[in-house]
């Protein structure tokens, strides 16, 4: 088992997850900036909700975009096997 990014796509109007997505290679450290992450949490086990902001942000890094007019989008660390 390995510890992952999950990023959790919901359908806005009924709150179903339509997607969970892995991100293989991720820096915590920008994630817990761009997410506003609180100190109380500094693995990022809890779940946070990505906004245009951050999606900019986490584009410019990263090179992909989620539709957050779509969904609601959420990212967090998890085991995963």
């Amino acid at each position: 088992m390995q510890v992952s990014l999950v990023l959790e796509l919901y359908e806005k109007h009924s709150q179903v997850l339509n997607n969970t997505l892995d991100v293989d290679f991720s820096d915590l450290e920008f994630f817990r900036r761009v997410l506003s992450v609180p100190d109380h949490d500094p693995l990022m086990y809890g779940s946070y909700k990505i906004d245009d902001i951050s999606n900019t942000e986490i584009f410019n890094k990263y090179g992909f975009m989620l539709d957050v007019d779509r969904y609601d989008c959420y990212a967090g660390y998890r085991q995963i096997s």
